[in-house]
């Protein structure tokens, strides 16, 4: 059964914990931009090509290799300021040039420390990535035990 990703929004936003994973194939991504940017569009939500950011700010490309997880915190922050949803498309570059250890500390910050208890956290975050077996792998749940890392198949389609 598929889930309507607005219910879907809806109950993640009860929770204290509000960071969400959205994943889907390499083939299908573009599909999944065209979705976050529906959902966006619909709820008033702001949404960020990360791969965009760093191909037209020469400060982020030059500070690629040693934009870390506790930069692209402090960027998540300042972009989630004034909206209720930030939805990250094209992430995985990033992650592409991280060590394990870095996408543990990222992985772990989207888990349980994007709270939203804390003033400048109060914002549901989305990142969309490509489906991978490390993604796959991940357990980040919900207050009730379900996944906040989902498919786009998960989802039905939105008008």
């Amino acid at each position: 059964m598929s889930l309507d990703v607005f219910d879907y929004l809806d109950q993640i936003g009860q929770q204290r914990y509000r960071a969400l994973i959205f994943h889907t194939s390499h083939e299908k991504s573009a599909m999944l931009s065209l979705f976050s940017k529906k959902i966006c569009e619909k709820t008033s939500g702001r949404y960020l090509d990360l791969l965009a950011c760093f191909i037209n700010n020469p400060n982020y490309s030059d500070e690629l290799s040693s934009f870390k997880p506790e930069k692209l915190r402090e960027f998540l922050i300042e972009h989630s300021r004034g909206t209720h949803l930030l939805n990250i498309d094209r992430a995985d570059f990033l992650l592409d040039t991280w060590r394990k250890k870095d996408k543990d500390a990222f992985f772990r910050f989207l888990n349980n420390q994007w709270d939203g208890f804390k003033d400048a956290m109060k914002a549901k975050l989305i990142i969309n990535l490509q489906t991978s077996s490390e993604i796959e792998a991940l357990s980040i749940l919900d207050s009730q035990g379900n996944s906040r890392i989902r498919e786009l198949s998960d989802f039905s389609d939105i008008m």
